[in-house]
């Protein structure tokens, strides 16, 4: 039979290069494949055995390196983060712009009495697009305490100065009038339609003597009064109850004490030798009649009337000496001075009160300790808490 001589090429890369390794058994020089005939046919059997590549040694990265690497990755974060918060904004409806939240400023707040009696909880406060705007818009909230309704918004002129730079003054006069003098502006309070009127520039206008414009306004709460200065240095004096105005300041105090509100009810301090404390005592004035001790042998410490009447005397104070103690708001009996009821002691302030149809509203705030709480709360005649309508920062 006729042989055909073949050259022995490696059966993995075709390679004529190799290197024996014993009989018929070689090693291709090209792809390191060992192989091997099993008969003297045609059947080549293959293993093939990769060289384990030798390790890699990397240097250790440099200082600047690893201060590129980190900045990467802080920049990765900072775009992850704004990406949630972009996609978590609510947006209005029809898809168009989002809604920012914005920081709120509560510059002052106060509660009064509408033409109905009913209660009324007013605030003031602005919205920034950023903390320490120093031009912010001033919103006057009218809210009813009873379901926490609001009533009015209204929007007043710009501040033009950062909201920390005003102070806010709010009064009831005897007749009802209820004012608010702040960033150099006098509003009167509007009980039926529930808003503020400025009447700045108006209050005096049909005066002669203030023709000149007014350059300074303040509240005289003893007195009853407001007080105007004008810019030709005159100082003009303005009785809400009567509707007076007067340039002399001795008819002005004449005046002023007849006009002023019979008073039922005064808490003083007499002097006690050996307390540093004084407490105060409880006294009833009746007409033709010497002051009667309802004191009782309590003591009442930092102690104020917030609302009287013939027949109605509701109290705040402290119970004891001690500095910062919680406060007690109680209705007296105005015959006996007995106590009627208490409510629990608190650490909220309360600012005032007003009578209403149900009992009485208080207007309470609290200081950075609470996170600056403030609200209404509405009682029963007798002290049953009817609602609380409360109010807190950035709400």
């Amino acid at each position: 039979m006729a042989k055909t001589i073949r050259p022995i090429l490696c059966p993995q890369c075709g390679s004529p290069a190799k290197t024996p390794l014993g009989p018929d058994r070689f090693r291709c020089d090209a792809c390191q494949t060992e192989y091997y005939f099993d008969t003297d046919d045609v059947t080549v059997t293959v293993r093939h055995q990769y060289a384990t590549p030798a390790p890699v040694v990397r240097p250790p990265l440099s200082w600047g390196q690893r201060v590129a690497i980190g900045l990467c990755a802080l920049v990765g974060v900072g775009v992850v983060v704004w990406l949630v918060l972009l996609i978590a904004q609510p947006r209005q409806s029809g898809g168009a712009a989002m809604v920012v939240a914005k920081p709120i400023f509560y510059l002052t707040h106060y509660v009064y009495a509408d033409a109905a009696r009913q209660p009324v909880y007013v605030t003031l406060r602005t919205q920034a697009p950023r903390w320490g705007s120093d031009s912010l818009t001033l919103y006057a909230d009218f809210f009813d305490p009873r379901i926490g309704r609001l009533r009015r918004e209204q929007v007043l002129e710009p501040l033009g100065r950062h909201p920390d730079d005003h102070r806010y003054t709010w009064h009831t006069f005897p007749n009802g009038q209820t004012y608010l003098l702040g960033n150099e502006h006098l509003y009167r309070v509007d009980t039926r339609a529930n808003q503020l009127a400025d009447v700045t520039n108006t209050l005096l206008a049909d005066y002669a003597p203030a023709s000149s414009g007014v350059a300074e306004l303040t509240i005289d709460p003893y007195k009853e009064a407001l007080r105007v200065l004008t810019n030709d240095g005159k100082t003009l004096y303005y009785l809400p109850a009567t509707g007076r105005v007067f340039a002399d300041e001795e008819a002005f105090s004449q005046a002023a004490k007849a006009a002023q509100p019979p008073r039922y009810f005064s808490l003083e301090q007499p002097y006690e030798p050996g307390l540093n404390h004084q407490p105060y005592q409880l006294l009833r004035y009746r007409a033709g009649a010497p002051p009667l001790d309802l004191t009782n042998g309590r003591r009442f410490f930092e102690p104020r009337i917030l609302y009287q009447a013939p027949d109605v005397l509701l109290i705040d104070g402290a119970p004891t000496a001690k500095p910062g103690s919680p406060r007690l708001v109680q209705r007296l009996d105005p015959a006996t001075g007995r106590v009627l009821w208490s409510l629990p002691a608190s650490c909220y302030d309360v600012q005032e009160a007003v009578r209403t149809p149900d009992g009485f509203a208080l207007h309470y705030r609290t200081d950075s300790e609470l996170d600056y709480v403030h609200g209404a709360l509405l009682l029963a005649d007798d002290g049953r808490v009817l609602h609380d309508f409360q109010r807190k920062r950035m709400e």
